[in-house]
Parts: structure tokens; C-alpha cells; sequence
């Protein structure tokens, strides 16, 4: 009779999602659970409780809220003019090529270490990661270094008779450099994993059924690592998306993004609700394009993987 009703109060139970969360194993997920609610949610929600205020003060009184930084910043960026205008292009600009880029270049490398490359695939591994050990600032203002005008290139040209060239730093594809150079493992490594996944036994059968080179890559390693590349460019697209050391130091000031520019208002000029708007904005865009770039894929086959 105990063991009847013990198996009832447990399907009881199991129909209840709110017991279900708070019992193993997913009760092992509600320290971060409680992590991400304290310093993701409720810091988005500041700000998105500021990015309706007049002033520089918050204000919890529905009334005396405003929307007038929402209706600058999307007429800017409809009209084209003025400030939000350039922000829109350009940011759009350096996240598109960035992930355009990244993937051109990682793509081959990743198939060489995953499928190709057995002998010092060690070695070329660590190069690749080492660099992620390495502070963002201080990479880019090696860039910097090497760009600028009496710099480090200046001084390799002027051994070949150049005297003076057009400036390489302050412009939008300088920028776009320095965001491929920074992210390009964030790309490379899920498609490297991904290729990994990839068992010998269906390359092999594939052969044996007379598929050539191209019809093996075509049909069988690039569907297959579609997940892969659809996660990378996730990576590098939102993270370009928030790109500011890289447009603050190669861009100098000239050349500006939805993240330099968020960092101007809250910072130069000293407008936190301009500057939570358009963080806001940002935040907005970048969850349109991640549920976009995700409907592209089977999460749940990518999950099952590792059963």
C-alpha cells in the first residue's frame, strides 16, 4: 500500500514542472540559474527601466517616463540621417563581413585539423588558443602599433623606397581587421568540433558507394557540420555586434558603432537613458538575429549527439 502510494505521489510529482526543476539533476542548474537571474536579468531590467527616464535619475512612477530617446534613435536609423544613421551601417557593415570573413578562412583550417592534420595538431591547437589568453586591448593595440603612421609597417614599406602611403588606420575595414583577428576562434572551434563529430565509418561507406571528393564534401561533411558553422557565425556576429575596443582604438573616435556609441552616451556625455536605449536596441537586435540564426538548426539533434 506505502509503494502504491509513493509510486502515485511521484507521478503526482512528475506532472509538476515545478517539482520536477527542483529535483536531480536539475536541481544541479539552479545555482546558475540564480547566478544568471541576478547579474543578466536584473541588470537588463535597469536598464531598461532607465531607458524611459527624462533624466539621470530613476523614476518608478509610470507617468514621468519617456520615449523620446526610443524615437530619436529609430528615426535616425529609418531616415538614414545623422548619427544613428552611420551607427546602423556600420555596425551592420563590420558584423556581416566579420562573420563572412571569419568563416571563409576558418572553414579550410578547421577541415585540415579535424579531418587531415595528425602530427602537430597539438601545437597548431595551442597557437590558436594561446592568443585567447591574451587581453582583447592589448591585441588590438598591437594592430594599432603595426597600422599607425610611423609604426611598425611604416618603418617594413620604407625599407622598400615607399615614402608615404594613405593611412591604414581610422576606417571601417581597419575595424573589420581587428574583429576578425579577435573572433576568428570563435568561429573556427565549433566548426572544428563540429567536423570532429563526423564518424570515419560514414566517410567510408560514402566511398564505397562511389562518391567523389566533391559529392563526399557537398553531401555528407558540410551537412554535417552545418551545426558548427551555425554556431560560429552566432558567436562572431553578436560579438561583433558589441565590437567597442576594436572601434574605439582602430576606428579613432571617427568610425562609429552601436557599442562605441552606447559607450559615448554613458560615458563622454554623460546621458544614461540615451545610452540604455540604445543598449536596449542593441540587446534587441542581437535576439532577433540569434532566434533567426538557431530556427536554422536542430538543437535537439545537436544535444542528442553526446548521448
Amino acid at each position: 500500500m506505502d509503494s502504491l502510494r509513493g509510486g502515485v505521489d511521484a507521478a503526482a510529482a512528475s506532472d509538476n514542472p515545478l517539482s520536477t526543476l527542483l529535483t536531480p539533476p536539475y536541481l544541479l542548474l539552479l545555482p546558475l540559474a540564480i547566478l544568471l537571474l541576478g547579474m543578466f536579468v536584473g541588470p537588463m531590467l535597469a536598464i531598461v527601466v532607465f531607458s524611459v527616464q527624462p533624466g539621470n535619475a530613476i523614476s518608478l512612477n509610470p507617468q514621468m517616463w519617456t520615449l523620446e530617446h526610443y524615437t530619436e534613435i529609430i528615426g535616425g536609423m529609418v531616415s538614414g540621417e545623422g548619427v544613428y544613421g552611420d551607427v546602423l551601417v556600420n555596425t551592420a557593415a563590420v558584423s556581416a563581413v566579420t562573420t563572412a570573413v571569419t568563416l571563409v578562412f576558418s572553414y579550410p583550417a578547421a577541415y585540415a585539423l579535424a579531418r587531415k592534420i595528425d602530427r602537430y595538431k597539438t601545437v597548431f591547437l595551442l597557437v590558436l588558443i594561446i592568443p585567447l589568453f591574451t587581453s582583447v586591448n592589448i591585441r588590438v593595440f598591437g594592430w594599432a602599433l603595426f597600422l599607425v603612421q610611423n609604426g611598425v609597417l611604416d618603418s617594413i614599406v620604407s625599407l622598400f623606397g615607399v615614402a608615404s602611403y594613405p593611412t591604414m588606420m581610422y576606417q571601417r575595414w581597419t575595424i573589420i581587421l581587428g574583429t576578425t583577428y579577435v573572433y576568428m576562434p570563435f568561429m573556427l572551434f565549433p566548426i572544428y568540433l563540429s567536423l570532429l563529430s563526423v564518424e570515419d565509418e560514414t566517410i567510408a561507406a560514402a566511398r564505397d558507394l562511389g562518391a567523389n571528393r566533391w559529392t563526399l564534401f557537398r553531401r555528407i561533411i558540410l551537412p554535417l557540420s552545418k551545426p558548427g558553422v551555425i554556431i560560429g557565425s552566432l558567436f562572431v556576429f553578436i560579438l561583433s555586434l558589441g565590437a567597442d575596443v576594436e572601434a574605439q582604438i582602430l576606428g579613432g573616435g571617427s568610425i562609429f558603432t552601436m557599442a562605441s556609441n552606447i559607450n559615448y552616451s554613458f560615458g563622454y556625455s554623460q546621458n544614461w537613458p540615451l545610452g540604455s536605449a540604445q543598449a536596449v536596441g542593441l540587446l534587441i537586435i542581437t535576439l532577433v538575429c540569434g532566434i533567426i540564426i538557431l530556427r536554422t538548426i536542430n538543437l535537439k539533434e545537436i544535444a542528442s549527439r553526446g548521448e
